[in-house]
């Protein structure tokens, strides 16, 4: 037997990049190209985004909506989707000028509707 014919290669159009979100010098959340696959980031998405007050644990979360109503929509640069939160992150002092703010993202859902946590990177 074949060594070769045990094997599994990968295909390279379906393997993702990096998923991962980081708040820009600008105050501008933007999305690695694995990122916007993930969160089937299209034109005219819009995502509510909230803290978690209860916990001090640095999450960002995101739930996706259909509408502009107390969302906040995606906007694109370049080949780069990004949402401007520089207002949002000034209000609850986040330092993005002076320090660097990377996040993993994680699909989750709770009562029939689906959610992403941008889980802040530790150093």
């Amino acid at each position: 037997m074949n060594i070769l014919d045990t094997i599994v290669f990968e295909d390279p159009n379906k393997v993702r990049g990096a998923i991962k979100a980081t708040i820009h010098k600008s105050g501008k959340l933007g999305f690695s190209s694995g990122a916007e696959e993930f969160l089937e980031i299209v034109d005219n998405t819009f995502f509510k985004i909230g803290f978690n007050d209860n916990t001090d644990d640095g999450n960002i979360y995101m739930v996706p909506s259909k509408t502009e109503e107390g969302a906040f929509k995606i906007s694109k640069a370049g080949q780069y989707y990004y949402i401007n939160l520089k207002n949002v992150f000034d209000k609850r002092g986040i330092d993005y000028k002076n320090k660097s703010y990377i996040y993993d993202i994680k699909k989750e859902k709770s009562d029939n509707t689906n959610y992403f946590i941008l889980i802040k990177r530790k150093k």
